[in-house]
This record gives C-alpha cells, structure tokens and sequence, in this order.
C-alpha cells in the first residue's frame, strides 16, 4: 500500500482519505493515533488488521465537538460530565454507555464506548476537518511501544496505512488517562499523565476509591487492560536504587539505560539520564525506538514510586518488562 506523508498544511487531504474509508496516522499530545471513521466499520476493521489487535479489544473513540461526543456517546452522568467539563480537551478517555448508532466493531460488542477529545492543535484541526468521529488506537504495532515521535509513526505504519499526518514530537508522551465506571463509581481503568489526585479532586472522593483491578480473565472493558504493551525489541528489566545495577547479570548483551538525574559512570553502555519522571514519561518511547535502533538487547530501566505521574511510568514500565 503506498502511504502519502502530509503536512500539516493540507490536513484537509488527511480528512478527504478518512471520509473514503482510509486509515490515517495523526499526533495527538498524548501519541500518535490511528484513525479511520468511527461509522464507517469496514474502515475500523483495517485499523485491527494494520496492528495486529485483537478484535476484543475495543478502541478508543476521538471527538472535537459536543455533536460528536452525542453522536458516540449517550448523554454523560454527573460525574462523568464533571471530569469531561475538567480535563476535555486533553489526555483523558472517559468510558461510558455508547450510543446504539456505533457500529459494535469499534467497542467490541461492549455496550460501553472509550472516548477522549484531545487539545492537541493538530488532532483537533484533523477531527474538525474531518467532521466525523474517529477511531484511533495507538499507532504501533500491537505490543510495540506506541508512537510519539514521527518517525516512529512513520516505521510502524508506513504501507499499512493510507496516510501519515506529519506532526511535531508528542507532548506527554503516554497514553491517556482512562476512567470508567463500575456499578457507578469512577474507576481508573489505565492510568496516565491526569493523575488520581487530579481526578479525586474533581470528583470528591479519596484517592483510593479509583482503584480498578482488572478480573484475570474475559474479554478487556478498556484499552490497555488485558494484553502485552509497550515493548521494545530488547529485553527490559527494572530497578529502583542505582546500587542494584552492579549486580545485575549483563554479560552478552549491548546495554541501554534509563535513569532519572545525573548519568552514571558505564561507559559501554547508553546511557539515557532524564532532568525528571515528567521528561521520562515523555521520552519513554522514543528512547525505546531509538536504543532497539542502536542495537540495545537489554534496557535497564529506573522505577519510580507509584504516586502521581510515576504510577503511570511505573504502569507503562511493568508492562514493558513483563514476560
């Protein structure tokens, strides 16, 4: 499949293949999505084939106007509309009971529908010009770290898809913050750069009653719930104290590293020192992309604590190195 790489400038090119059932890579701040038309299911069925998802695992659906979230979306809760009203535009996915009008494909036959309005000014210029609703996962192939640079989104879906919208690096770096709701109380579902304590404060509750676990089997109720993510090619294990490292076994391996502050003194291995957890969660990926591309095999990489922005780099990072 030929791909066409388009700038920003002709975005209107980027809508025209969407509205004729074309796959369309597009940035967002939190990655770079995947997009075909929500109501078109013959469109979103391409989105699955061109990652390699399975088909249980719903999508998240993009909007950038109240019409399109009524078009999606039945009429909001109190509480779900007090976290829209809150954090729309920006990286939060709310689940909540879909409309009857979306095809079943996009929520994998879920009477529920994950959607987000992103503040990203190029995802928004693109779903404006598009006019309709888009569906849009990562764009990576599934389990691969998601895309937050161009050029990772150009190496991932470059002749699966029909265009490339060509974008700036993303602005946070993970995925969004997903919440849904459980016999009615907020949960969150995958945690993102919107922290617990954000959310909490909206909604008045303690921290600790957004707690979400997962049951270890049946079919996901949200993105990023069930399968393996996030992985580069090279083996990633964790640490949390730089003491670890010197007993870690790396005999054979080129050695990639990951750590918050100053660089510490291996001189074989490449090392990648963050100023802080911010700029880590938001280099994660492409630090990823760019050591799998120098040929790292193993990534030892620093934890943070699971509080604030760390539970979702933690988050991220657990899944990268589970196996």
């Amino acid at each position: 499949m030929k791909t066409q790489l388009i700038s920003p400038e002709h975005v209107k090119d980027a809508a025209a293949l969407i509205k004729k059932g074309g796959l369309v890579v597009f940035p967002t701040e939190t990655v770079y999505g995947l997009g075909a038309s929500a109501f078109n299911p013959t469109a979103c069925a391409k989105i699955f084939s061109a990652k390699g998802r399975p088909s249980d695992n719903p999508l998240i659906v993009h909007i950038s106007s109240e019409t399109q979230l009524a078009a999606v979306a039945a009429p909001l809760s109190p509480q779900a509309r007090a976290l829209a009203q809150a954090f729309w535009p920006g990286p939060l996915s709310l689940i909540v009971p879909k409309n009857p009008n979306l095809p079943e494909i996009v929520t994998a036959g879920l009477p529920t529908v994950a959607v987000r309005w992103p503040r990203s000014p190029g995802a928004l210029a693109f779903l404006q010009a598009c006019g309709v609703a888009v569906a849009a996962p990562s764009a990576n192939v599934s389990g691969a770290p998601s895309p937050t640079t161009f050029e990772m989104a150009k190496s991932a879906m470059l002749g699966r898809v029909e265009g490339i919208l060509v974008g700036d690096d993303c602005e946070e770096g993970l995925e969004s913050t997903i919440v849904g709701f459980v016999d009615g109380q907020p949960k969150i579902f995958r945690p993102g750069s919107i922290t617990a304590d954000d959310l909490a404060r909206v909604l008045g509750c303690p921290v600790g009653n957004l707690t979400y676990l997962p049951p270890p089997e049946g079919r996901p109720v949200s993105p990023g719930t069930k399968y393996s993510h996030y992985k580069p090619a090279a083996e990633v294990r964790l640490f949390r104290s730089r003491d670890e490292l010197a007993s870690m076994d790396v005999e054979g391996h080129r050695v990639g590293l990951l750590v918050v502050g100053p660089a510490p003194g291996h001189p074989d291995w490449d090392v990648v020192a963050f100023g802080d957890w911010k700029e880590f969660g938001r280099r994660l990926y492409s630090t990823f992309f760019d050591l799998d591309r120098v040929g790292c095999t193993l990534i030892l990489a620093q934890l943070p604590e699971s509080e604030g922005l760390g539970s979702a780099i933690a988050n991220r990072l657990n899944k990268a190195a589970s196996s």
